[in-house]
């Protein structure tokens, strides 16, 4: 392999050594606080290379981000994927190019530096993206903990009376039906407590409301009484899901349905 062509590549911003598989490259590039590399394995028999990572980098955002499951990040991950030409390897945890000329590897290289610098999007989402993951994280960690004790219904009114419709409705036999919003803001709290007045003082229809927020800092102390104080519940996901996530099968199944 003819170091030249990738120091070129680069602009000299690069270490290129040699290790057992071919060449480990260092770039003068950033990723999430590490030097960005990767590895040139090759040749193969044919003569050919391929360029891979260190099998950490989707681990490491699977660390940050909770999953890749989610669809919005899964969408993300396989457009980004498609656009540099590289798949993923799950088993291994190795993000690839396919199998390359040696006059091929420099312009691939370059592509696939592209990719894990972009990938770094998939931590550093957008504000309404990290809302419609916190909204695809949370519906499935409930859906999981509820199975099929319970239906659910989505973006729903409680009642007639509510005029905010909530994320999730779940109703298990024998227990009141219970509306959860989940909360990025103090106004899907708000509309959360106006729901909840409506259905239980107007169309007085026994229920539960649930805003399940998604931080602390979600909303300001004076609207965390307010809410505390007029809710069914007030659990907090960011940090501990798992027990807010408890919180809400409890209420949705009483205490017994939350015993395995």
């Amino acid at each position: 392999m003819n170091v030249d062509l990738l120091c070129k590549a680069f602009c000299d911003e690069l270490l290129v050594r040699k290790v057992p598989a071919g060449l480990a490259v260092s770039t003068g590039y950033d990723w999430l606080g590490e030097p960005l590399g990767f590895y040139v394995v090759g040749p193969n028999h044919a003569g050919l290379y391929r360029i891979e990572d260190d099998g950490t980098t989707i681990p490491m955002i699977e660390a940050s981000v909770s999953n890749l499951e989610a669809p919005t990040r899964a969408d993300a991950f396989e457009s980004m994927l498609n656009e540099y030409g590289a798949g993923y390897e799950e088993d291994k945890g190795e993000l690839t190019t396919a199998l390359l000329r040696e006059n091929q590897v420099p312009r691939a290289a370059m592509s696939f530096v592209g990719l894990l610098l972009r990938l770094q999007d998939l931590v550093l989402l957008t504000p309404e993206r990290a809302a419609s993951t916190f909204r695809e994280d949370a519906s499935k960690a409930i859906r999981e903990a509820i199975g099929d004790r319970a239906t659910i219904a989505e973006n729903e009114s409680i009642s007639p009376n509510a005029e905010f419709p909530a994320d999730m409705i779940i109703e298990a036999a024998g227990h009141m039906p219970v509306a959860i919003y989940l909360a990025m803001s103090e106004q899907r709290v708000l509309e959360a407590v106006v729901a909840q007045m409506s259905t239980l003082y107007e169309a007085q229809i026994p229920c539960s409301v649930i805003a399940l927020l998604e931080k602390p800092t979600s909303i300001s102390g004076r609207m965390l009484r307010h809410a505390a104080n007029r809710l069914t519940a007030l659990p907090i996901y960011d940090g501990d899901n798992q027990a807010a996530v408890q919180r809400i099968q409890r209420e949705v199944l009483g205490q017994a349905g939350t015993l395995h």
